[in-house]
């Protein structure tokens, strides 16, 4: 039976914990810009047409 031994050395752990922040952080990021226009996609208010 073989086994297999994995290693990440620190450098490579954090530029990969530093890239899963940024990418948590970006996509917050990016909901906050277009919460609205996300929001209105998945509502489904008639309008009202007596005006």
């Amino acid at each position: 039976m073989m086994k297999h031994l994995l290693y990440i050395d620190p450098g490579s752990g954090s530029m990969l914990f530093q890239l899963l922040v940024a990418g948590v952080v970006g996509f917050i990021a990016f909901v906050k810009m277009y919460w609205f226009k996300i929001k209105s996609f998945f509502s489904f208010k008639k309008k009202d047409e007596s005006k």
